[in-house]
């Protein structure tokens, strides 16, 4: 029987050698044979997946867009306080975002793509407003988590979530795009220090 290919997967094992490319050569420079040298398939294996390679780049963003809100997913099922649901606990929302740093060589590579791409949506349009689109995705699922926290009487209920949203996401990339570009200074357990810092001036029982 011939194999059966699980193209989605397939095409998200290259959305990972697209980040790893990336972070080797930088956005610019990378080619569609680095990518497939770094994926372990022919160019020709990619063709079949992609049309050419902003193509690519721009599905290993979409990637890891998803990645990010997925981690929240998880978050809302692994994490439990008191017997409760963690979907609304600050736990969850605190494992959320950690999952969104470059704490390790992987995220980092995750991240080398993102940054690229703000250089490019600066000059493009088009890409500019996928940007927003995907930045409008991720404020409200950190906004959501927020409300439901104050639902659940876990966070203070006078808090704005919208504006701790913003206040969050703006945090998150600017420890992300310093720990990818020193990540000697700022290892993990140091940028989950100083997101726990901006968590906690959010009041609630971390």
């Amino acid at each position: 029987m011939p194999k059966v290919v699980d193209h989605e997967s397939r095409r998200r094992e290259i959305a990972r050698a697209v980040w790893r490319a990336v972070g080797r050569v930088g956005l610019d420079a990378v080619t569609v044979r680095d990518i497939a040298e770094e994926a372990g398939y022919s160019t020709g294996v990619l063709s079949h997946y992609f049309s050419d390679k902003d193509e690519m780049l721009l599905y290993a963003l979409r990637v890891s867009v998803e990645l990010a809100a997925e981690t929240f997913e998880r978050a809302e099922k692994v994490v439990k306080v008191e017997g409760r649901d963690g979907a609304a606990s600050p736990e969850a929302l605190r494992a959320g975002l950690a999952g969104c740093l470059p704490l390790d060589d992987a995220r980092r590579d995750e991240w080398r793509v993102w940054l690229a791409f703000w250089g490019r949506a600066a000059a493009d349009e088009t890409l500019a407003a996928e940007q927003r689109r995907w930045y409008e995705r991720w404020r409200g699922l950190v906004r959501d988590m927020i409300a439901a926290c104050q639902r659940e009487g876990t966070l203070p209920a006078g808090l704005d979530a919208a504006r701790e949203a913003d206040a969050l996401v703006v945090v998150v990339d600017g420890i992300g795009l310093q720990a990818t570009l020193e990540p000697d200074r700022l290892p993990a357990e140091t940028q989950v220090a100083l997101l726990d810092r901006q968590l906690g001036l959010l009041g609630g029982a971390w």
